[in-house]
């Protein structure tokens, strides 16, 4: 009885929680307010993790993800597929607020190192999706989304 009470209660724990500021209906404007996309983000598998739909604005593309805590290694993990392909698996984790994950995907067989940073801005929440491909020592910007709810 107490392994069934622990894997009931094993997503309630606080960690689970650290990326619910991110949960919500989304539209996705770029710094000036340029509309990106439209993003909806939902807590799933008894709330063990939160599953991500992204819908392009300008292009018909869409993207799914799953995001999730890993208790065993103490860290955030999170796994990105989209329409044309491109897949991207990310980890991390709560720093000062913000949720940073990174990983690695590989463009023409060469390393592409990818580093995301999701920070609550008031009621909205910034994505800054930056990568490099010189092992880290210059970084440049991919993404910066705004998620304002809808």
């Amino acid at each position: 009885m107490h392994v069934l009470a622990f894997l009931i209660a094993a997503c309630l724990a606080p960690a689970y929680h650290q990326f619910d500021f991110w949960v919500g209906n989304w539209r996705v404007t770029d710094a000036h307010g340029k509309l990106l996309g439209h993003d909806y983000l939902s807590k799933r598998l008894k709330n063990c993790a939160i599953y991500e739909e992204y819908h392009d604005a300008g292009d018909p593309g869409i993207g799914e993800g799953f995001s999730a805590y890993d208790a065993a290694r103490g860290r955030w993990h999170q796994s990105f597929v989209d329409d044309t392909g491109f897949v991207l698996d990310l980890e991390g984790g709560l720093r000062n607020g913000a949720m940073g994950l990174g990983g690695t995907d590989y463009v023409n067989g060469k390393p592409r190192l990818n580093r995301g940073t999701w920070t609550k801005r008031g009621d909205a929440v910034e994505e800054l999706w930056q990568t490099s491909m010189d092992g880290g020592r210059t970084w440049k910007k991919r993404f910066d989304g705004w998620f304002r709810r809808m």
